[in-house]
């Protein structure tokens, strides 16, 4: 680069040097001109070859030795300068991704890292927000390729909390963004290093069978959960009146909050600090809801750690008007809400009942696994861990709206010996769930790939894909 810079520099002195030259020259030889230089007689050649025509040449031969000696060195540094200028589009493109990453909050659904998280969801069979379990992607590249996934940034996942990012998909990136973030999940600073992602095998796992053991008090839960909507819901008229009379006089303390002494200098009167507590105190109280209480100290312009009390009046004056206007459009469209908040405590407590989540490890055991209950517990876990999300219904929407193993969902469902139909053995199988599908190129009996199945060869060892695909042939999946 710097080889480039002095010969760029050298080049465009001797230009500049050569144009002054011609000028001061021309210059010199100016007269008065007594007839039109096109009815003058013609430069005799005793003239013309005379000093200053020698002068002329001997610059324009100099000029052309720069220039020769030039041009072969800046060819042999501009290998260098085109290299450096594409690592410097790389950096700047990784910048760029990792601003998208953010500014488009990727990383609220699927982890600040990554690696995995939840996203705030409608499940269709039950009716009920729902926290949608987000895979992990700092590891999507060791499953798909990126032109898959690149597919599923642009579109999206329909009946999935994962909207369309790409123009072509009605999403806000244009190609070029889109370009860019997958610049940014393929590096390596955000992408784990492949042994990190086997060491991620058996935690997957037990968090798997964990959730099979806690289902019944995570379905207490929810049913609680949902209990406790209804009577939000019921309540909201009688509430409404209130927030609002509260948020009202928030609203009017705070404006009048610069009128009056104001000893720790904060920007609030020590007066509207003291009304402000007392709102804040009756809204938690009387709205039942303690998140709205806040403490105002007049005697400190920092009540809360490290947030002035002005901040602090203004996020929670914002936050009584929410309460207030979500209480106001409750209360509007209760019959409505209603119905559906009991239609998903009804779902709720049938799902308790059919507990169609439930696996029968010991009995897979017996009929799959010559009677090792150890062995059948990793089969499920992984089964679960790495294929339910796609296999089995509403698994990623919580245990309450989990259906039966191997039901289908973005994938197709299992059941029903389809694994031994497709497949008519099982190292035809464990090839096709470490390979995954590509786009219409055939696999098993009749089966043609679409791109969406993914390929685990990379992330679980192969004797783990060999225990997944007996476990998927065995005879506990009948759909039942």
């Amino acid at each position: 680069m710097e080889i480039n810079t002095i010969v760029i520099t050298v080049a465009a002195l001797a230009a500049i040097a050569w144009l002054a030259f011609l000028v001061a020259n021309s210059i010199r030889g100016r007269g008065k001109e007594e007839v039109a230089p096109n009815l003058a007689p013609g430069i005799t050649d005793d003239t013309l070859e005379s000093k200053r025509l020698d002068k002329t040449l001997a610059s324009a031969v100099v000029l052309s030795g720069i220039l020769a000696l030039s041009l072969p060195i800046y060819f042999v540094s501009e290998q260098n300068r085109q290299d450096g200028f594409v690592e410097e589009f790389d950096e700047t493109a990784l910048e760029r991704g990792a601003h998208l990453f953010e500014e488009f909050q990727c990383g609220t659904c699927h982890g600040a890292a990554g690696g995995g998280g939840v996203a705030a969801y409608v499940e269709k069979r039950s009716g009920i927000s729902v926290a949608w379990s987000a895979p992990a992607i700092n590891d999507v590249f060791y499953r798909y390729d990126p032109e898959e996934v690149r597919f599923w940034v642009v579109y999206g996942r329909a009946n999935s909390p994962m909207p369309a990012w790409g123009l072509d998909g009605g999403g806000p990136m244009n190609d070029q963004q889109v370009d860019e973030l997958m610049e940014h999940l393929q590096s390596e600073e955000f992408m784990l290093p492949q042994d990190e992602v086997l060491l991620q095998i058996d935690p997957s796992v037990d968090q798997a069978l964990s959730r099979l053991q806690t289902a019944d008090a995570v379905m207490e839960d929810a049913i609680a959960e949902q209990t406790a909507t209804i009577e939000s819901i019921e309540a909201a008229p009688a509430q409404v009146e209130i927030a609002e009379s509260l948020a009202a006089q928030a609203a009017e303390a705070l404006e009048a909050a610069g009128e009056g002494i104001d000893a720790d200098g904060d920007g609030l009167a020590d007066r509207a600090e003291q009304e402000l507590t007392v709102i804040f105190a009756r809204a938690g109280e009387e709205l039942g809801d303690p998140t709205l209480i806040v403490v105002l100290d007049p005697g400190t312009p920092q009540t809360g750690a490290g947030e002035e009390d002005l901040d602090l009046a203004l996020r929670a004056v914002a936050a009584l008007e929410s309460v207030a206007t979500n209480l106001r459009v409750t209360a509007d469209n209760q019959d409505k809400l209603l119905s559906q908040a009991v239609g998903g405590l009804a779902f709720l407590e049938q799902a308790q009942q059919d507990k169609k989540w439930e696996i029968d490890i010991p009995t897979v055991a017996d009929t799959t696994f010559g009677g090792d209950l150890e062995t059948a517990g990793r089969a499920v876990g992984l089964y679960n861990a790495y294929c339910a999300r796609c296999h089995t219904a509403g698994y990623s929407a919580g245990v309450p709206q989990t259906q039966p193993v191997g039901s289908g969902a973005l994938g197709p469902a299992l059941w029903e010996g389809r694994p031994s139909v497709q497949f008519l053995n099982e190292a035809d199988m464990v090839d096709f769930i470490a390979k995954g599908s590509v786009n219409a190129v055939p696999y098993g009996v009749n089966g043609v790939g679409s791109g969406r199945m993914p390929g685990f060869g990379a992330v679980l060892s192969l004797e783990d894909l060999e225990l997944i695909v007996q476990y998927l042939r065995g005879e506990t999946l009948t759909g039942e």
